[in-house]
């Protein structure tokens, strides 16, 4: 991972119920991911049917994640990451990562996160990701912000 990172972060209100807007953001995510040369290979779910909170990889996942929203089944937390095969810690290791939190706790706002290199930010088109990113959340406020990896 480079040494950089920046992550565009929207607030607002999500609806955990929707499990078409989880779709779709899945498949967002997937799509995303891949056009910026970083293909998804693991997730973390929180949600009805998935409780652990462990990051496992998306080809075990996805069935499941699928059946589980097909049947109606809700999430509160949807994290997708690429990570290189000899990573440590998901946290820390990623080279993409884009998740949809919902804030159920301390009534801060819900939020979707996406983080790259920076390098990779800076020839994005920023603003068509926030507008793809606005679909997913009734959007409130947003940042972006540039962090150090180490």
């Amino acid at each position: 991972m480079t040494e950089m990172t920046t992550s565009i972060v929207l607030y607002g209100e999500m609806d955990k119920m929707d499990t078409n807007k989880w779709l779709k953001f899945y498949k967002y995510s997937k799509k995303l991911s891949s056009e910026l040369s970083f293909e998804p290979n693991y997730i973390g779910l929180i949600g009805e049917d998935f409780k652990s909170g462990k990051v496992l990889t998306i080809k075990r996942t996805e069935k499941r994640l699928l059946k589980s929203l097909s049947n109606g089944s809700c999430l509160t937390s949807m994290e997708l990451y690429s990570l290189p095969d000899d990573f440590k810690q998901a946290a820390f290791d990623y080279n993409f990562y884009l998740a949809r939190i919902v804030n159920e706790i301390n009534h801060k706002p819900s939020k979707i996160i996406l983080t790259v290199p920076t390098e990779m930010y800076e020839i994005i088109n920023t603003d068509s990701v926030i507008s793809n990113l606005k679909e997913f959340i009734q959007f409130k406020e947003g940042e972006i912000f540039e962090l150090s990896t180490f």
